[in-house]
Order: C-alpha cells, then sequence, then structure tokens
C-alpha cells in the first residue's frame, strides 16, 4: 500500500509540472511572441511556443510508452522528469530577438520541441502507473490526476500575476523568466520520489512481452483525444492570446481571470471523474462534451465585450473541463497490462499530430473571418470529434485491468 501511495503521488506531481511547463508557456505566450520572434509574425508569432511544444509530443508518449512497457514505468520517468527539469530551466536563460536575432527563435523552438518530448513521455508514464496502483474507483483518481494539471496552472498563473503586479513593464523585458526558473523546483522534487517508486505488480507479471502488438486499437481513444486537445487548445489554453494578444488586456488583469478560471475547473474534474465511476466513462464524457460546446458559445459570443467577462470565463472554466477528466482512467482501460504505457503516450500524445496544429488553424482562419467566431468553431468542431470517438468505442468502467 505504502509503494502504491508514492506512485499516485510521483505520478500526480507528473501532472502538476505538465500543467505548470504548458501554463507557463501559454500565460507567457504573448510575452515569448514579442521577444523571441520577428514582429512581423503578429499573432502567429504568440502561438509558435505553444505549437512547438504540443506537436512534439507524440514522439515523446510513443517512444516514452514503448521504454515504460519495456523496462518499466518507473525507469522512462526518471529519464523524463531529468529531461524536462533541464529544459524548462534553460528557458530562463535565454537571449532574445533584439540581442541575437533570429538564434533566438530557433534556440527557444528548440527547447520548447525538448519539452514536448519529455513532457510527453513523462505523461505515458505517469498515467499509467497511477493506474495499475489501485483496484477500483479509478474514476475519482482519474478526475484528481486530471486535475493536477489544473494546480499546474494556477501555480503558474499566480505567479504570472502577483510578477506582472509588482514589476509592471519590467515583467514583459526581464522577470518573466522567474517563472521558468522557479519550474525547476518542483521537478527536482519528482526527481527524489520517483528514486521511491515502484513498479506496479501487474506489469511485473507480463514484462517482456511485444507492446505493439497490444494497441492494434489505438484509432479509436487517439480519435477521443484528438477531439479533446483541439477543444482544449481553441478553448483555456487560447485565451490568454485571445485577451493578451487580441483584445490587449492588462496581464495583470487576464492572468488574474485566467487563474480564478483554472481554479473552478478543479472541483469540475473531481465531480466528472467521481461521477464516472457511476454513469461510466463513455457517456460522461459524451455528456461533458456537450456541456462544453454549450460553455463555450456563451463566452465567444459574448466576446470582445468586457462586460461580466470574468464571469462567463469562470463558467466556462467550469463547463469545459468536465469531459476530460476521464482521459487517465479510460485511456489505461483501453489496453493490455504488456502495451499500456505505448497505447496511453500514443493516444493521449499522438493526438497532438492534429490537434496540435490547432492554435495555427484559429491564426490562419482568423484572417478571413472575425477572431472570435473562428475560435469557436474549431472549439466547437473539437467535441464532436470526441462525441463520435467515444461513439465508436466500448465502455471500460469496472474492467479489471490484468485481465484485459
Amino acid at each position: 500500500m505504502r509503494n502504491n501511495t508514492t506512485n499516485v503521488i510521483g505520478a500526480y506531481i507528473s501532472w502538476v509540472m505538465d500543467g505548470y511547463d504548458l501554463g507557463a508557456v501559454v500565460i507567457t505566450s504573448s510575452i515569448l511572441g514579442q521577444l523571441f520572434y520577428p514582429k512581423q509574425l503578429a499573432l502567429l508569432a504568440a502561438t509558435l511556443p505553444i505549437i512547438f511544444t504540443i506537436i512534439s509530443r507524440p514522439l515523446g508518449g510513443f517512444l516514452f510508452g514503448y521504454i515504460g512497457d519495456k523496462l518499466g514505468r518507473r525507469a522512462s520517468m526518471l529519464i523524463t522528469v531529468l529531461g524536462y527539469s533541464l529544459s524548462i530551466g534553460l528557458t530562463a536563460f535565454l537571449p532574445t530577438y533584439l540581442q541575437i536575432g533570429i538564434l533566438a527563435s530557433i534556440l527557444l523552438s528548440v527547447l520548447r520541441i525538448l519539452q514536448g518530448i519529455f513532457i510527453g513521455g513523462d505523461v505515458a508514464g505517469s498515467f499509467t502507473i497511477s493506474m495499475e496502483s489501485v483496484v477500483k474507483r479509478r474514476g475519482i483518481l482519474s478526475g484528481l490526476m486530471q486535475a493536477g494539471v489544473l494546480v499546474g496552472f494556477v501555480i503558474v498563473d499566480s505567479l504570472f500575476t502577483y510578477l506582472a503586479s509588482i514589476y509592471g513593464k519590467a515583467f514583459f523585458t526581464t522577470y518573466w523568466r522567474i517563472i521558468f526558473g522557479i519550474g525547476m523546483i518542483p521537478a527536482l522534487l519528482a526527481v527524489l520520489i520517483r528514486f521511491k517508486m515502484s513498479e506496479p505488480e501487474m506489469w511485473l507479471k507480463v514484462k517482456g512481452k511485444n507492446p505493439l502488438s497490444g494497441i492494434m486499437d489505438v484509432w479509436q481513444p487517439l480519435i477521443v483525444m484528438i477531439g479533446f486537445w483541439m477543444a482544449i487548445y481553441a478553448g483555456p489554453q487560447f485565451l490568454p492570446v485571445l485577451y493578451g494578444t487580441v483584445m490587449k488586456l492588462n496581464p495583470a488583469y487576464y492572468g488574474q481571470i485566467i487563474l480564478y478560471m483554472n481554479v473552478i475547473g478543479i472541483p469540475a474534474m473531481l465531480l466528472a471523474g467521481f461521477l464516472s465511476d457511476y454513469v461510466g466513462r463513455k457517456l460522461l464524457g459524451i455528456i461533458g462534451s456537450v456541456i462544453g460546446i454549450i460553455g463555450g458559445a456563451l463566452l465567444y459570443f459574448h466576446l470582445p465585450s468586457t462586460y461580466l467577462l470574468a464571469d462567463y470565463t469562470f463558467l466556462f472554466g467550469f463547463l469545459v473541463n468536465l469531459a476530460s477528466s476521464i482521459s487517465p482512467a479510460y485511456l489505461a482501460e483501453r489496453f493490455k497490462t504488456f502495451s499500456r504505457a505505448t497505447g496511453v503516450g500514443t493516444a493521449y500524445n499522438g493526438a497532438f499530430i492534429i490537434a496540435g496544429w490547432t492554435q495555427l488553424i484559429i491564426s490562419l482562419l482568423s484572417q478571413s473571418i472575425n477572431v472570435f467566431i473562428a475560435t469557436f468553431s474549431i472549439f466547437a468542431i473539437g467535441w464532436i470529434i470526441a462525441i463520435v470517438g467515444l461513439a465508436l468505442g466500448p465502455e471500460t468502467n469496472n474492467v479489471n485491468l490484468e485481465k484485459i
């Protein structure tokens, strides 16, 4: 039991770090775009650091998922935590475009690609080891794990809001770096905890088999995750770009709104995860996706008005986070033990091959139509894809992970 608890804690920190790193690049996207890319790129510059981070995740998910199935979940997670600790730390020391020109763009892009690889690989291990360490109530644990991403967002959003409020304009040129430097602290804590983690017994019984032979059905959960991620990257992960780059709001103001939006999303994920243990992952995911579309319509058709902006954003934060809470449990329940890390890593991160271009598509589409309509259109399409994917798959609640 003690080892299982350590496994869950270690996996949870992975999710917090996933959220912190992604939150760091999302909340500072407008700043990074201005400091590291040519001004001619405009809105595209603000989305490039995010795009480079997420399109590289499929490689990391597959590679370290495979390592996790062949050599052990703990082994792969030790490698990935060291990798993303280094890449997030180095970002704090990068020279800007004004200092070294296009080389600054290249260096930031390379670090974001490496970060995506290591974070993608870390997810494959943490999903798997957490779900294999519990026997029942995987739904509530799934909601807790997925909410860890939002906890990471809350930490980085709080830091962003605080630093922007006390440093003012200097935050844009210098003090944004503190966010990335501090990111190394929880990452190093994760290293210490992972040395105490243990391999799940169910994996020890089947290790040595070929993981690739067990992921033939990966296409179906892959469709689900493509939908989820399109909605997320056209939704809560695009709001800082809309509020900062498009609507030109003060960073201290919109940073606080984004912070509370993510705080509100935490109980939403816990509630949805809890309910999925009773109504099932499939039904919860479909209903949550429909609710997500409604939440998006309420917000995006209200913008660019700033009247009651915080209220609309907070409601959006709750409604948009219900469906994706099932992801850790649902994906773990779709694959056999000997191929679970590979399957989970491929489905969860492989979705970025398509969904990773979401914000670029919005940027290009917004050149022809209103940016808020363009954003909602891609957002709704994402949820529809998720609904189709869930409808094509089985119900997975209450399955025995060892007997799949």
